[in-house]
């Protein structure tokens, strides 16, 4: 492909890979935002298998999210409200607990949609339904109920200087 038109793809002619994943949660996944060489941006488009869900229910504290059904229909959870989306559907989704969301595909056909975001390095997400927070930059979860107080073993800093920097 000649380089210069590597920020146009076509949506019909991409190669999706299957997510792996647990039972509950079966997709296949097209990678486009890197490819392009977008950096502030994260985009993609996925197919949502029958009977499953799309990921575990969420929410962002600095990214914003928005999606556009491209084919078949959904249910989506959004702030523990539910309704059904379908093809033509732009949904966005601003940060915070207003815009938890996941989706449900209920039907017997496969729900195809295309994913846009921004990008933030620092980004933490949080899932309401196990407690977790995951620190995006470092791809690691912690449970929130391990939540400590803010000076929590910083009682004592002078343990931790030379005594002649004292």
């Amino acid at each position: 492909m000649n380089n210069l038109w590597k920020n146009i793809l076509n949506l019909n002619q991409l190669e999706y890979q299957e997510e792996t994943g647990k039972e509950n949660y079966r997709s296949k996944s097209a990678s486009m935002a890197k490819e392009m060489g977008a950096e502030k941006l994260g985009f993609h488009c996925e197919i949502l298998a029958p009977k499953t869900f799309s990921c575990p229910y969420h929410f962002h504290y600095s990214e914003e999210e928005l999606f556009i059904v491209l084919e078949g229909s959904a249910t989506l959870r959004q702030a523990n409200q539910f309704r059904e989306v379908s093809q033509g559907d732009v949904i966005f989704f601003k940060n915070g607990p207003e815009g938890a969301h996941q989706f449900y595909n209920h039907t017997d056909k496969p729900f195809k949609f295309f994913a846009l975001s921004t990008m933030d390095s620092f980004e933490v997400c949080e899932y309401p339904d196990s407690g977790k927070i995951l620190v995006n930059k470092l791809r690691k979860a912690f449970e929130a109920e391990n939540m400590v107080d803010y000076w929590k073993g910083e009682e004592d800093p002078k343990k931790f200087w030379p005594k002649e920097k004292l």
